[in-house]
């Protein structure tokens, strides 16, 4: 009996914990359509997201959840023509307009712009 209900529990959590859920307010400054030299990222404010990576011209894709925390953005594929199963950035600036006007943030020490 303890088995089982350890393992309802635990179903549980992840049911919970794994589902989609939109970005908490202040994590939308992070919404948009944003590019690197080596990715290109779209976040939507319901918690889905894109990233798909430029590199060795074979364009790898990890499509599904986009979570932000702990200064981390992690995407998480749910769909099965995706190529990477998930792909995690470390925050290293925050989304801010430069002298010139564009908006960017730093990730991995990658300069993101926003289109």
């Amino acid at each position: 009996m303890k088995t089982l209900l350890s393992l309802v529990s635990l179903v549980l959590f992840f049911g919970i914990y794994s589902c989609q859920r939109p970005l908490a307010e202040e994590d939308l400054i992070f919404r948009g359509d944003w590019s690197s030299s080596k990715y290109a990222l779209q976040i939507y404010g319901n918690g889905y997201g894109v990233c798909q990576s430029k590199k060795w011209g074979i364009g790898l894709v990890c499509e599904g959840y986009v979570t932000i925390t702990n200064n981390r953005i992690v995407f998480t594929s749910t769909e099965e023509h995706s190529t990477l199963a998930r792909k995690k950035f470390s925050i290293d600036q925050l989304p801010t307009t430069d002298s010139s006007g564009t908006i960017y943030m730093i990730l991995e020490g990658d300069r993101f712009e926003k289109h």
